[in-house]
């Protein structure tokens, strides 16, 4: 079997920080809601430091160390799309590089979405104390708040569909390549040659 490198062990690592983290912050946003009493409010803001700064880090990785333009969406890709409705494989005209374009358009509507809520979560760190700084609620208007928390919310209710939607893929039998590359960090030889171009995307063989 010749394994070829798809994630490397940074990349895998922050992934599932950020998983964990994400996971930290719907449940201590929402559990409350539902009646569910304990102290989340220092669990919640150090959850959101921390996947911001994982963030932050897979940001300047991907800008550094790796090929950002392998989340470009390129235009014939949406036009393929388009060719592939008739029901023939045949249709399908563009193989993906390293990500498929439905994995594109997934990451960036999470990246909004993320923006959204480390943006807002920011402006509402202000309204609690911490051994950085001291609260300040009118720092905003009541209305401004309003509107924060209503873009806080909606990012993190979007979450919900989204992780659920992630991990459903995770499992399917015939993604599970993927699953076990974001763990381990490889694919197969045979794996990358089915669903991949190599002009596209030049892997890098593991070891």
């Amino acid at each position: 079997m010749n394994a070829l490198l798809r994630h490397t062990l940074a990349t895998r690592i922050n992934h599932w920080l950020m998983a964990a983290c994400m996971i930290a912050l719907l449940l201590t946003g929402f559990l409350p809601i539902l009646g569910i009493k304990f102290a989340w409010v220092t669990l919640h803001w150090v959850s959101g430091v921390i996947f911001t700064a994982s963030v932050l880090f897979h940001i300047i990785y991907a800008l550094t160390r790796q090929d950002w333009r392998s989340m470009w969406i390129a235009r014939g890709e949406f036009a393929d799309v388009l060719s592939s409705l008739s029901g023939s494989l045949k249709a399908l005209k563009v193989s993906p590089g390293k990500y498929w374009l439905m994995q594109k358009v997934y990451h960036h509507i999470v990246a909004i979405m993320s923006l959204v809520a480390i943006v807002t979560g920011i402006l509402m760190l202000l309204k609690i104390d911490s051994p950085f700084w001291t609260r300040d609620p009118y720092v905003f208007s009541g209305e401004s708040w309003g509107i924060i928390y209503v873009l806080h919310d909606f990012s993190g209710l979007c979450f919900i569909p989204l992780i659920m939607m992630h991990v459903y893929f995770a499992i399917r039998p015939e993604k599970l390549f993927y699953t076990r590359s974001m763990i381990k960090g490889w694919i197969t030889d045979e794996e990358y040659r089915a669903h991949h171009d190599p002009e596209k995307w030049n892997v890098k063989r593991k070891g």
